[in-house]
């Protein structure tokens, strides 16, 4: 009878520490209440423009913004982690971006934490790059990021989502943007062409962006299924063209939550449309970098259980003196290669005492611990390793759960924690540029 337990961990974060960090917070509830007081306050701010215009031409805006060649945003926002890995400190960075976005999601720039600057290269439906230095490569959880300091690594988020240091990268383009104007008229009531109020909490919590005028008109939205609370700011007469965006909504929730707390941090962002001109050099600068890509690529990202899985075996040796526990990792990514290895843990469950007697729960007896690297497993391959443990502990152990009939009542149990010591595969720069290609005749050949 044999007993596994596995716990996994990846050289990015634990679970139990990779979640968004957030300063002490409140409750659910609380959070959701704060959320709605926040918002049902009733005023003006001096910093709340020239009034809000008709929310309903939001959607007027959103069809202007889905035409537009180029959307260059710059701004910030404060980004809070675990960092580094296994410390139980938050560290919290201020963040600036300045990045050109296109079509339906291709995005050009760079962001800056702490004076550490990272260039940004993110292909719509295919892949995104960064190249920084060690401590931004380490605040963006890429595994070895000493190693991979100045070379380009490919960032991965779960479920397809596309951000880097908190920033939903899929949000600032204009055809996804178009969209989130217009859920958020219909959040702000804009199908009855009404006006969004703008209370003066609203504008304190969602306070005008830098570069944005002070005469812009902001439209406030209180946030409705896959809409979460901000500020537009838009020109102050109409046609109303965009300016800037204060708020929640363009900044990844990694924890997956459906409501805001005062405790979470609050995106300013300032915008300007761009020519065609504009598109064309951006296109050829991001053509440039794609083709600066290896071959081969260090790839951040937290493999799924169907993309990665393992097993544990433990087996005695003679009188069960020594234990041999054998780790098998069998990775089924279809391009990528997997380096990793493990901190085992051995137990043994002893399901009787000294005295003879069977004891209702087993008592745990430490056998040993040591760690084993596996070899690289190539895709659709699984590799081995095997750790021996064993001495006068584990014997004393089979000594006392043993019977007069030979029987050793006694369970093996190991406790596997897996680090993804790396991750590479091909950059398929072929493909991208031939991808950037045809995205930039779709926007460039008119205009």
């Amino acid at each position: 009878m044999r007993v596994i337990g596995i716990k996994l961990v990846t050289n990015r974060r634990r679970q139990d520490q990779g979640q968004r960090a957030r300063l002490p917070s409140l409750s659910g509830a609380l959070s959701v209440v704060g959320a709605l007081l926040l918002l049902s306050c009733s005023g003006r701010s001096p910093d709340a423009g020239s009034g809000p215009p008709p929310t309903s031409s939001l959607k007027e805006t959103g069809a202007a913004v889905e035409q537009a060649k180029v959307m260059h945003w710059s701004g910030s926002w404060q980004y809070d982690d675990w960092f580094p890995e296994g410390s139980s400190a938050l560290a919290s960075a201020h963040v600036t971006a300045d990045l050109r976005a296109m079509g339906s999601g291709d995005v050009f720039g760079t962001v800056t934490a702490d004076d550490h600057k990272a260039q940004v290269v993110s292909v719509a439906g295919a892949a995104t790059f960064v190249k920084a230095d060690r401590v931004m490569l380490q605040m963006m959880g890429v595994e070895d990021p000493e190693a991979h300091a100045g070379r380009w690594t490919e960032i991965r988020r779960p479920a397809g989502t596309r951000q880097v240091l908190g920033l939903d990268l899929d949000w600032l383009a204009p055809s996804p943007l178009a969209s989130s104007l217009a859920s958020a008229a219909e959040a702000t009531g804009g199908a009855e062409g009404g006006t969004s109020p703008v209370p003066s909490s609203a504008a304190e919590r969602f306070p005008r962006p830098a570069g944005v005028p002070a005469d812009a008109a902001p439209v406030a939205v209180l946030g409705s299924g896959g809409t979460r609370a901000g500020t537009y700011w838009v020109t102050a007469s109409a046609p109303h063209r965009l300016l800037g965006y204060s708020g929640f909504d363009v900044l990844h929730d990694g924890d997956g939550e459906p409501h805001e707390s005062m405790f979470d941090p609050v995106a300013k962002l300032s915008v300007r449309t761009e020519n065609a001109a504009t598109a064309r050099g951006t296109y050829e600068a991001m053509r440039t970098a794609v083709r600066s890509l290896p071959s081969v690529v260090p790839i951040s990202t937290e493999p799924d259980p169907e993309e990665l899985s393992e097993t544990v075996d433990e087996e005695c040796g003679a009188l069960c003196h020594t234990v041999t526990v054998t780790v098998s990792l069998t990775n089924r990514m279809p391009y990528e290669s997997v380096t990793a290895r493990y901190a085992l843990a051995l137990k043994a469950l002893l399901h009787k005492d000294e005295d003879g007697y069977r004891l209702g729960n087993p008592r745990s007896v430490d056998i040993g611990s040591c760690t084993v690297r596996l070899p690289t497993a190539k895709p659709g391959t699984t590799v081995r390793a095997v750790c021996t443990m064993g001495g006068p502990v584990l014997r004393k152990a089979v000594q006392t759960a043993s019977d007069q009939h030979g029987f050793v009542q006694m369970t093996l149990q190991t406790e596997a924690t897996r680090q993804v010591d790396g991750i590479t595969g091909p950059s398929h720069a072929k493909d991208l540029l031939q991808k950037l290609d045809l995205h930039a005749g779709q926007i460039t050949r008119t205009g």
